[in-house]
């Protein structure tokens, strides 16, 4: 044998004595046990398996992280999956993968339904009485109005699309026709 190839030999043999009493956990788990020390950002919060947390009006909880760092989230009842990395809205609450530990996470938690933000509709959707609603996207409100016999409704509902409840517009066909922002009610 070459000199060159002992010496290979050598370093194997060491890096192997190394490994082995220093008891390193190499079957895929040794990833993800790694403590997270990092400072937290704006909005970011360190989660831990089962221990709820409260951020504004919202009890958010993880329940499980798979092997590739996805974390299972409840948020009020509603139990969604978020990417390592990823950014989902779940249950009005916008919640990003930031890292991931052995059982800890940290997550940006973004509540996109707020209590001030709420939403309110001062004829309740009633078509037969002139209203006026109020959200984040009208601070100042939004008044129900005629469009020639069809009444444009503004009232509060959910919005799938963004994952949140606010002022939407209905298009209501008044029969007996529409005057100052009502369907006419004929006796």
């Amino acid at each position: 044998m070459k000199k060159r190839d002992l010496i290979f030999i050598g370093v194997l043999f060491v890096l192997a004595i190394v490994v082995m009493s220093n008891n390193i956990n190499l079957s895929g788990q040794a990833s993800r046990n790694v403590e997270i020390r990092r400072t937290l950002g704006v909005d970011e919060y360190n989660f831990q398996i089962g221990l709820p947390v409260n951020v504004d009006d919202k009890v958010i909880t993880l329940l499980t992280i798979g092997d590739n760092g996805e974390v299972i989230m409840d948020v009020n009842g509603v139990q969604k999956s978020v990417k390592n990395a990823g950014v989902r809205v779940v249950n009005g609450v916008q919640v990003e993968n930031i890292a991931t530990g052995d059982y800890r996470a940290i997550l940006k938690v973004i509540n996109l339904v707020r209590p001030e933000d709420s939403c309110s509709d001062s004829d309740e959707g009633d078509i037969y009485i002139k209203g006026k609603c109020l959200d984040g996207f009208y601070p100042n409100g939004v008044e129900d109005f005629c469009d020639f016999g069809y009444l444009r409704e503004y009232n509060c509902g959910y919005d799938q699309y963004v994952d949140e409840i606010h002022c939407l517009k209905h298009i209501v066909e008044c029969v007996d026709g529409c005057n100052s922002g009502a369907c006419v009610i004929v006796e």
